[in-house]
């Protein structure tokens, strides 16, 4: 089985996740575990959603979705989560599917700051999903992204739309559908009283408006999605 791990604060999950997740799914996979973080280097997070929390709204956004699942992997393992460490687990458990690694341009563009990114792209595949901001017209560009030690020998296959990293693994970029939805205009929302209706799921908001999560002062939404 083909799985993909597309880790995020999700803070919240949103329709812009959820249609990401859906679109690589049909292209690529067979099966996509989310896997909200539990503390990231670089966002305060857990001040405005505790991780248990933000792992209950991505539950509540997928209920009912046969290809999704969520991982409270990296929850459970505390500290501060790093995709290796992830990965490594992960394909320890799925030992006999193939796994991909998802990731929005924005994460991509960064990835030489992560923690072991060679060893990362060294062992498993990734798949790249567009966003509002990037496009991928010309991939030759983007190898300046790897790491220093793997851009000798990436080559751009054009036709597959992808950077080839050795005979084992690549990067595919894949153009989702641009829904220009924010966790951080949804969070300014609710804390603005603003309207969140079919920016994430009515159960999403519900739960939110419940928990008084991001100073929530709304109303409850309807019950549907």
């Amino acid at each position: 089985m083909k799985i993909g791990i597309f880790g995020g604060t999700f803070n919240p999950i949103h329709y812009g996740h959820l249609r990401a997740a859906e679109e690589i799914a049909e292209k690529f996979l067979d099966q996509v575990i989310f896997v909200p973080t539990n503390i990231t280097s670089n966002k305060n997070i857990n001040a405005e959603a505790h991780p248990q929390k933000r792992l209950e709204m991505a539950e509540i956004a997928i209920k009912g979705e046969q290809k999704f699942k969520v991982s409270d992997i990296e929850i459970k393992r505390g500290g501060f989560s790093y995709s290796y460490d992830t990965i490594v687990e992960l394909k320890k458990k799925y030992k006999d599917d193939d796994l991909y690694f998802i990731a929005g341009a924005d994460a991509f563009l960064g990835l030489k700051s992560w923690k072991n990114a060679e060893a990362i792209l060294r062992t498993i595949d990734f798949i790249v999903a567009g966003r509002p901001k990037y496009g991928f017209k010309n991939l030759v560009k983007l190898i300046d992204f790897l790491p220093d030690n793997l851009k000798e020998d990436a080559e751009v296959d054009l036709k597959e739309e992808k950077i080839v990293i050795d005979e084992k693994r690549a990067v595919y970029f894949f153009n989702t559908t641009k829904l220009d939805i924010s966790s951080t205009v949804i969070r300014n929302n609710f804390k603005n009283n603003i309207s969140n209706l079919f920016l994430l799921p009515n159960g999403v908001i519900n739960y939110i408006i419940k928990n008084k999560l991001y100073e929530s002062k709304q109303k409850t939404a309807k019950k549907n999605k």
